[in-house]
């Protein structure tokens, strides 16, 4: 009988002491797209989403994290620009390192237990 290969997924986040959601997979990718765009109209358009949603998202982040997560410039003739602080790069970076270990674990597990 030929052995199947399976992949395992996981999927985690960040969590206050009251159980509250801090920070994921979603918060991560907003941050990206940010990042990468240079102002929050680009990333919210890149990922089909309103400003006014990816604001609101933003605002929430920074709520549950206590900080600023971005330095925003506002618009004018050359238009706004955003870009992520240090803390929140970091954040961005460990988180990423987080999700890889994680996955390393898991599917190695999965293949120690033989499926």
């Amino acid at each position: 009988m030929e052995k199947k290969a399976y992949v395992i997924h996981t999927k985690i986040w960040i969590e206050d002491e009251h159980g509250g959601a801090v920070f994921g997979a979603g918060q991560l990718k907003i941050l990206e797209a940010i990042d990468k765009e240079g102002s929050i109209s680009a990333a919210a358009k890149k990922m089909g989403m309103g400003y006014r949603s990816m604001w609101g998202r933003l605002k929430k982040i920074e709520q549950r994290l206590g900080k600023p997560v971005l330095i925003r410039k506002k618009g004018g003739i050359s238009g706004g620009a955003s870009v992520l602080t240090s803390e929140a790069k970091t954040l961005v970076e460990k988180f990423k390192l987080l999700q890889q270990k994680i996955n390393l674990d898991a599917k190695n597990a999965l293949d120690e237990i033989g499926l």
